[in-house]
């Protein structure tokens, strides 16, 4: 055998936002599961889902996280931020409140930043965070926490973000409006914000079409083991249709 084999590369498909990517392959949630099952041997999902972090510090660390080089081979990326910016305002260290104004800017210096290191906007999901159960947060956060964390006017963050996406010309899931129309999405949510099951099986009816379009140019590499001659097998990653 001469000559050094070539490495097989799968192309990615990109998560990056708080909690509700965080703790997407959770068994709260699963919705980053989910979506990893459905694109085995396609696509590499890759979660970058920070705690916490609403788009200030989203903005903060993308020279770190996402360089020209690691946004190679990128089928697509798909944004969901606002949960935390949405937080009320108060004067106290862990605060998140982003003012909507400054909300919107971020996300579109996320996407300005995102498209000059070579990621094309056609390539880029905004997503609108889902609605809040004000009450049973307050709660969660109270017991767990020892004090509230309140939320106010994710609507106009999730309207916002449907904003940017037309003015930046990314695509658009508007998993808000979908949780928010005709069903009790108070029980779609863990624990009054992140998504439980029934929010992830929402965020996947929502993503997945538009992800299905993006990935149709990589279909299955290597062949099916039904597919494959055990006595003389060869193992070349060839396109299997």
């Amino acid at each position: 055998m001469s000559g050094k084999a070539e490495t097989t590369v799968w192309p990615k498909l990109i998560l990056f936002g708080d909690s509700q990517f965080q703790r997407s392959f959770a068994d709260g949630s699963g919705l980053g599961a989910i979506i990893a099952d459905k694109l085995q041997r396609r696509c590499d999902v890759v979660n970058r889902g920070f705690s916490g972090y609403n788009t200030n510090l989203a903005k903060l660390i993308l020279p770190q996280v996402f360089t020209k080089e690691n946004l190679e081979n990128v089928a697509g990326m798909v944004i969901m931020l606002g949960s935390n910016d949405a937080a009320l305002k108060e004067d106290f260290k862990l605060n998140q409140h982003v003012p909507l104004v400054e909300y919107r800017k971020n996300l579109e210096d996320i996407v300005s930043y995102l498209t000059a290191h070579g990621l094309p906007k056609e390539r880029i999901i905004l997503v609108s965070p889902p609605p809040i159960d004000h009450d049973t947060w307050n709660v969660v956060c109270a017991t767990e926490l020892g004090r509230a964390f309140e939320r106010a006017n994710i609507d106009q963050y999730a309207h916002a973000v449907y904003e940017v996406a037309k003015a930046q010309g990314t695509l658009f899931g508007d998993l808000y409006e979908r949780m928010t129309t005709g069903r009790d999405w108070k029980s779609d949510l863990s624990d009054g914000i992140h998504l439980g099951r029934g929010g992830a099986a929402v965020f996947v009816n929502v993503l997945w079409p538009i992800v299905e379009r993006l990935v149709k140019p990589y279909p299955q590499v290597y062949p099916t083991w039904n597919d494959t001659d055990f006595r003389n097998p060869l193992l070349l990653p060839y396109v299997h249709q």
